[in-house]
């Protein structure tokens, strides 16, 4: 069983529970900033874990190739918490004009997910953090992908 994180990357779709593919997708067009689709405003200090999903793929398919398994169950994540205000700063180092503002304040602070046996058992280390996700992610979008 796995349990998986929230995922963000290419071939992705809006997510009513976070504001990252939105934020992408705003600067990657340079359109405004559309977060109607959220289920409720977001702050700047919402966080979540996030995994870019380049390596959710991998752990799922480490997961799957592995010729033994000690548990039933695996977190697939990043093992940390992943801000608002870290996405937009991401974001701003690969477009640094965009215009992504958020209200400030602590918001919903999430929770990481413990990865301790998706790495004991796999060898799993995240290799994307937000900047080189985010980078990654415009990079597809602009190159004329919709998603």
């Amino acid at each position: 069983s796995l349990r998986i994180s929230g995922t963000w990357g290419p071939l992705g779709h809006e997510d009513p529970f976070f504001a990252a593919p939105a934020l992408i997708h705003a600067a990657a067009s340079g359109k405004p900033l559309d977060l109607s689709a959220l289920l409720s405003p977001p702050r700047l200090g919402d966080g979540l874990d996030l995994c870019y999903v380049k390596d959710t793929g991998r752990a799922i398919a480490l997961i799957q190739l592995a010729g033994h398994l000690q548990h039933r169950t695996y977190n697939i994540a990043s093992g940390r918490v992943t801000t608002n205000a870290e996405v937009i700063a991401a974001i701003r180092e690969a477009v640094p004009e965009a215009e992504l503002d958020l209200p400030a304040g602590a918001g919903r602070p999430g929770a990481a997910l413990d990865i301790t046996r998706l790495r004991q058992d796999t060898g799993f280390e995240p290799e994307y953090d937000t900047a080189r996700a985010a980078a990654g992610y415009i990079a597809w979008l602009r190159a004329g992908n919709e998603r």
